[in-house]
């Protein structure tokens, strides 16, 4: 597998708002890649961030740049994953798991500091939540401490499956139904793999109770931390506009 890291261009002024740092590159596939925002040089943590998108191709990490753009500003050094969204499961936990082991091993080349790489947030939108709980429920009991901070993620695949939810976004996933291919769900699923998250990942979730599309009531049962956002939509809590985006990124970095 070939990983590098490749230097974005300079960019127009309209676009220079949005242009990361830089592009490293985790896989052979044109979808393993990672885009860097802020100076590691100066950071003064390390954020990765997995994009949402319920499982779907058709969204990619374009809509988390404005929220990765405005965590960098706050002088964190964010670090947002693009995955293989063509194929269902088991694809994306891979890619995520590789590209979290391939930023947290590049850090000191990138010349982040040791305590920057050692402040490290692991954060996921949606779907991407549901992948960053997934990925911390393999992790060794013993190794550094993470702080695990899902945003309204998607935290339990039978349930969704069984009543259908997302348009039947979880079972196009998976891409078998439970009672079919159980060990499947249980390497994936974060509600049945809650009990086998290390102590040393502090997760904390954060979701609006105005959510329509993944309902509050998944992360008021998941044994963790929760913070909720009264009038929080699904988008809110990704949304620099959003008057709630204050609060979530102080949960975040805080």
């Amino acid at each position: 597998m070939s990983v590098e890291s490749v230097r974005i261009p300079e960019l127009s002024a309209a676009g220079a708002a949005m242009a990361p740092a830089f592009r490293h590159v985790y896989g052979d596939c044109p979808e393993q890649f990672v885009e860097v925002y802020g100076d590691p040089a100066t950071a003064s943590a390390t954020v990765i961030f997995v994009h949402g998108g319920y499982f779907r191709p058709r969204t990619d990490l374009s809509h988390a740049r404005p929220s990765a753009q405005a965590l960098a500003e706050s002088g964190v050094l964010v670090a947002s994953v693009e995955y293989r969204r063509f194929g269902g499961q088991p694809l994306l936990l891979d890619d995520v798991a590789a590209a979290i082991d391939s930023v947290c091993a590049e850090l000191p080349r990138w010349g982040v500091s040791e305590q920057a790489r050692e402040n490290l947030v692991v954060s996921g939108h949606s779907a991407g939540g549901c992948l960053v709980l997934a990925w911390a429920s393999h992790l060794a009991e013993e190794g550094p401490r993470i702080r695990l901070r899902p945003l309204a993620p998607v935290t339990d695949l039978l349930r969704e499956v069984e009543g259908d939810l997302g348009d039947g976004a979880v079972l196009d996933y998976m891409g078998v139904r439970p009672e079919d291919d159980l060990e499947a769900y249980l390497r994936h699923d974060p509600r049945s793999r809650a009990a086998l998250i290390p102590a040393r990942v502090d997760v904390h979730s954060i979701h609006g109770d105005a959510d329509a599309t993944v309902d509050i009531g998944f992360s008021r049962v998941f044994p963790a931390a929760l913070t909720e956002l009264a009038g929080a939509n699904h988008a809110d809590v990704i949304d620099p506009e959003s008057p709630f985006f204050p609060q979530v990124r102080n949960l975040l970095l805080g």
